[in-house]
């Protein structure tokens, strides 16, 4: 699969290149290689008002060169918080030698704010919300949530609606009895069942602590560890979460 920066480049490169015919057209007066293809009017329309094609033409190549810059900045700080994500998860799980190692994943959510779809007033609202931005696990499928949590639902936004550790478990996934799960993750989640549906990794222990900005009691974000197995966080040595979010502080920096 080709990546973003890459089609976003040959798009850079496509606009430059159309923009160094339309400059030769203008100069001949004759609209290059749309001849029996436009009318003839809308060729001497184009040709007329170049200012306004020439204009469009360069923000397109600089909304794609924007786009590019703004997908390597992601592709940068994604990698950092799997790495984040990859320290707790050897701190904290692969040296405690009564964990499988696949049994656990540790994701990584930060507050946004944006234009959200909020099925219970089924109208777009202006609201905060967490995102999954990294993630480490030895199994495979090691792909990021798409779901979005709101401050209070799920292990993620209730850790960051609380500001402290957050603990719990819930019931294993049966795929005979689905819907029991998914009012374990309405009644201790507040996940509503089309959200947990969507969940692929269905699992059944959580703990989660807080991420603050580098010299801020406000919130980063939020670290999540779950396992698909019945296991109570709070008799583990979940301090160690929060001593590696701790020595590395200075990666969350406030941009305000």
């Amino acid at each position: 699969m080709l990546k973003k920066t890459f089609i976003y480049g040959a798009i850079q490169l496509f606009i430059s290149f159309v923009i160094a015919l339309y400059l030769q057209s203008i100069s001949d007066k004759n609209l290059i290689f749309t001849e029996g293809i436009l009318d003839t009017g809308l060729r001497n329309s184009l040709i007329k008002h170049y200012f306004i094609v020439l204009s469009f033409l360069g923000l397109l190549n600089l909304l794609f060169y924007y786009l590019s810059h703004r997908n390597n900045d992601t592709k940068k700080d994604e990698k950092l918080y799997n790495n984040i994500c990859q320290i707790i998860f050897e701190e904290f799980i692969s040296s405690e030698p009564n964990f499988q190692n696949h049994e656990f994943r540790v994701s990584l959510f930060i507050k946004k704010e944006g234009l959200l779809f909020l099925h219970k007033k089924f109208w777009f609202s202006y609201t905060t919300f967490l995102l999954n931005v990294g993630r480490y696990q030895t199994r495979q499928e090691k792909k990021l949530s798409k779901i979005k949590f709101l401050p209070n639902e799920g292990c993620a936004g209730i850790c960051y609606n609380l500001g402290i550790y957050f603990f719990n478990n819930t019931c294993e996934f049966n795929n005979l009895n689905p819907n029991l799960y998914y009012q374990e993750q309405l009644t201790k989640f507040n996940i509503p069942k089309f959200k947990a549906k969507k969940v692929t990794s269905k699992s059944r222990s959580f703990v989660s602590c807080p991420i603050k900005f580098f010299n801020s009691h406000d919130l980063f974000g939020v670290i999540v560890v779950d396992s698909t197995m019945d296991i109570d966080f709070n008799n583990t040595n979940f301090r160690i979460i929060e001593e590696v979010l701790k020595h590395n502080s200075v990666l969350f920096n406030n941009p305000n």
